[in-house]
């Protein structure tokens, strides 16, 4: 009798990795559920799509996945991520206009934010929580072709069902901060594992390439091709639409104005106060605030009034034929809107960029630079880590320790139109020189759909 040489295919390996992190999640359950009460009950910031949140999708985005089109999915956490992908949405309409653009968020702002934008989109839905079976139901409704995800977002159950299920991942302007990399560093099997299902990863910077590497990334799949918010779409604001922001804001046409933009709590009081020491020596001077979360309004609006300040919001006009105050001067203007800020900032004569002055990170300074206004921020700026450097480095910012050196700098600001005028030709020779990075990432991306 002859020998049987048939084999048998073993069967395919368990992925331990995912394995592992189910059971993680499946342990800390507890915990997970009191966060999503406190999101629902107390910050109430995920009542409004819960369902999409547990991975039930609205049916035009059911209909989507049952077509036979070629599908990219592209995710951005917050208002912030979303002007990083707008340049990406852009590059991939004109370079594949058949290809069907989905787009999810984390945040109500986000969101509204992408619809403001009018991105050409099928569809935008909040972002899945990273529970065992959720990604795999958004997946098998949606069928993506691409998952595009902005900077840092590992979502370890997610990218691991997405490598399951043949489908392409990458991630776009990545970063990893100095504040954030030690964390990662004490997560390293779990980022290792979460950066193997990753098909590319498109960096800003040699050291953030560094980092992931120093994480476990594959040294083939890693890209430093620059920073997308460079590509921003920045509109040019007309005088006339200037000058009816300045009155819709209660400023006079000729009256300087201090904007405080992306502010947190306790940095719109650092602001209130040095806004009062400079009315000290300039009474004409006007104040603006734009908080980062609109929603925190009625809270700034009682700051305001408690430094003994009329507050003018944006959300609340006065009605019409309200007389303007005594001395609009003294008015202090409060943004409480989303969108809008990039316009707005073309009545100021020197902007303040938030979440500096207290340990948030900071924000992006780019919108008041290409309004070719001056920018000041604080110390802390590591989530624009190399942006940061850069602009210091060309002279086209300046950067603050304190609320005390804030209110100096924006003082000598102020008195002197040729300094403000020199950072405003440095930051557009910035901007100028730096554009480009969108077009890069896409031209990358590009072959991860013809591999699909």
């Amino acid at each position: 009798m002859p020998p049987d040489t048939t084999t048998t295919k073993a069967p395919p390996s368990p992925d331990w990795g995912k394995l592992a992190y189910k059971l993680l999640v499946i342990a800390t359950l507890p915990l997970g559920f009191l966060y999503l009460l406190w999101r629902l009950f107390l910050k109430g910031s995920w009542r409004e799509g819960l369902a999409e949140r547990f991975g039930f999708l609205p049916k035009n985005l059911q209909a989507l996945g049952q077509s036979e089109d070629t599908v990219v999915w592209v995710h951005a956490v917050s208002a912030g991520e979303v002007g990083v992908v707008e340049p990406i949405l852009r590059q991939l309409r004109q370079a594949e206009p058949q290809v069907r653009l989905v787009l999810s968020t984390v945040t109500y702002t986000g969101r509204t934010l992408a619809q403001r934008k009018q991105l050409e989109l099928e569809g935008i839905f909040y972002f899945p929580v990273d529970f065992p079976g959720i990604p795999e139901r958004v997946l098998r409704t949606l069928r993506p072709d691409l998952i595009v995800v902005a900077e840092t977002e590992l979502w370890p159950l997610l990218l691991a069902a997405a490598h399951e299920h043949s489908v392409r991942t990458c991630i776009v302007n990545g970063r990893i901060s100095t504040r954030a990399f030690p964390r990662y560093r004490l997560f390293r099997p779990l980022i290792a594992w979460t950066l193997r299902n990753l098909d590319l990863l498109c960096v800003q910077s040699e050291l953030d390439r560094e980092r992931f590497l120093a994480l476990g990334a594959d040294p083939d799949r890693v890209a430093v091709l620059g920073n997308t918010k460079f590509d921003e779409d920045f509109p040019q604001v007309p005088p006339e639409e200037t000058a009816k922001w300045r009155q819709d804001l209660g400023f006079t046409q000729e009256q300087p104005v201090f904007l405080a933009a992306s502010t947190h709590p306790k940095e719109e009081e650092m602001v209130l106060r040095c806004y009062h020491q400079l009315r000290a020596q300039m009474p004409e001077l006007g104040l603006l605030l734009a908080p980062r979360h609109p929603e925190r309004g009625d809270e700034v609006e009682a700051l305001i009034t408690s430094f003994g300040y009329a507050c003018q919001r944006r959300s609340r006009p006065p009605a019409e034929g309200t007389p303007a105050p005594a001395d609009a001067r003294v008015q202090v203007a409060l943004l409480d809107t989303l969108g809008e800020l990039t316009r707005v900032c073309s009545i100021a004569t020197v902007v303040f960029m938030g979440g500096s002055l207290v340990p948030v990170g900071g924000h992006n300074f780019l919108q008041p630079m290409s309004q070719h206004k001056p920018v000041v921020f604080g110390p802390y700026m590591q989530n624009s880590r190399d942006l940061t450097e850069l602009a210091l480095r060309e002279g086209a910012a300046l950067q603050v320790r304190n609320a005390a050196e804030l209110t100096e700098t924006v003082r000598g600001l102020l008195g002197s139109e040729t300094d403000r005028n020199l950072l405003a030709v440095k930051a557009q020779a910035l901007l100028a020189r730096n554009v480009g990075a969108s077009r890069a990432m896409v031209k990358r991306i590009l072959p991860l759909l013809e591999r699909t």
